[in-house]
């Protein structure tokens, strides 16, 4: 395929968000919120309308951040608050399912919207925020970071289901 980076970036995002869509299609709203067993590597495991919550959270400082570089190239940026984003993760375990879909395709509709001014941007790509613990932090690369992170969970959210089929099975 052929085309600029921004290009790229753009199909690989509708690539990731239709992965999810895949991973979480046909999941009863029992098994969204179903937390796994307790490993000795997690003593509290995520279900996966926690995962859900995680990722939409996730997205949505990221596009915060790529509008504050489109507004301020350059500009000062703080860590989200951990323990914050702890508790509205845990949070998404009670959310109707529908909703936080509903925010992930929200949120996602609003990167988009922003990449477009990114292509009409001199800089674009390259425009960048800073943060005091990861540095400079380029557009390109906060997108990359939405791509790979909704990868990863995608996997993780494959696990899950292939957990519960087993253990539907084992029955």
């Amino acid at each position: 395929m052929t085309g600029t980076p921004l290009d790229q970036l753009r199909r690989e995002l509708s690539a990731s968000r239709e992965g999810l869509l895949r991973a979480i299609s046909g999941v009863s709203e029992q098994q969204f919120k179903r937390r796994p067993e307790s490993t000795a590597e997690d003593s509290q495991p995520w279900c996966i309308a926690e995962v859900l919550t995680h990722l939409l959270m996730d997205e949505q400082l990221w596009a915060s951040r790529i509008s504050q570089a489109l507004a301020e190239d350059g500009g000062s940026v703080q860590p989200s608050d951990r323990q914050e984003g702890a508790a509205k993760v845990r949070a998404g375990r009670i959310a109707p399912v529908p909703q936080i879909i509903h925010g992930l395709l929200a949120v996602r509709r609003d990167l988009e919207r922003l990449l477009q001014a990114v292509e009409l941007h001199e800089d674009g790509l390259r425009l960048r925020v800073l943060q005091p613990e990861r540095g400079a932090l380029s557009i390109e690369w906060m997108v990359r970071k939405v791509i790979d992170h909704e990868n990863e969970h995608v996997a993780q959210i494959e696990a899950l289901r292939l957990a519960m089929a087993a253990d539907v099975a084992g029955r």
